[in-house]
């Protein structure tokens, strides 16, 4: 099963053309759920909050609905740059991102 696991992940690489300095280092925060299992009041359940996440990546696409980054990237034979680790965030959760 393990085996099977690594051959998928693996294969969902994306290529991308251009070099690593084509893709902007940027930090973005956002905002995440929060879930807790425990039975509380309904009083002490509005006081919870969103988390407050960060994430680090090169940027490689961002549109009206989503931004998204890869954390680790690989050069195939021919000299294409291939990624992975991809992160794609929901734009309504983002609240800044910065140039790093």
């Amino acid at each position: 099963m393990a085996k099977l696991s690594l051959l998928v992940f693996m294969s969902k690489k994306k290529k991308l053309k251009g070099t690593i300095d084509d893709y902007p280092l940027v930090e973005i925060t956002t905002h995440d759920w929060v879930s807790d299992s425990e039975w509380v009041s309904i009083n002490k359940a509005r006081k919870f909050e969103p988390a407050i996440c960060y994430s680090v990546g090169r940027k490689f696409n961002q549109t009206k609905s989503k931004i998204q980054l890869f954390g680790s990237w690989s050069y195939d034979e021919d000299g294409t740059l291939q990624v992975g680790t991809i992160e794609t965030i929901p734009k309504s959760w983002m609240i800044t991102i910065k140039l790093i």
